[in-house]
């Protein structure tokens, strides 16, 4: 009974086909469970306080200038605006949160109605940030 062996040039493939599956479907896993921090689009100085802690993350960032502006996802925008957009913020992530950075010459009026219109756009959860003394 005859054998037949392998030759040298034979050669042996490895099939990447299910690697590649896998390595798709962790990228489509990871870019869907990412959450892009939006930035305000201004520089603002927050004030200092004693009792400032460290909070989670909140998905909606609003900034008030010294000059009383406010500014959202890098533009500046008018106070009737914000309660659409945080609406539409809300819509995409439920379980929203916001955090207000104001700086510190900004007008408390301007503040008080910025956290209004939030509330109204459906997040009970805002934060004002602050510097830890």
């Amino acid at each position: 009974m005859a054998r037949k062996h392998a030759t040298i040039d034979e050669e042996t493939e490895i099939n990447v086909t299910p690697m590649l599956d896998v390595v798709f479907i962790m990228l489509i896993f990871f870019i869907v469970t990412t959450s892009f921090v939006r930035e305000t689009g201004i520089d603002v100085r927050r004030p200092d306080a004693q009792t400032a802690t460290s909070q989670d993350r909140g998905n909606i960032l609003i900034a008030i200038s010294d000059a009383g502006e406010i500014w959202m996802h890098k533009k500046k925008i008018e106070l009737v605006d914000v309660r659409g957009m945080v609406e539409s913020a809300v819509k995409e992530t439920p379980e929203s949160s916001a955090i207000i950075v104001a700086d510190t010459a900004s007008q408390s009026g301007v503040l008080i109605d910025l956290m209004d219109q939030v509330r109204l756009g459906g997040v009970a959860r805002i934060s004002i940030a602050a510097r830890a003394k």
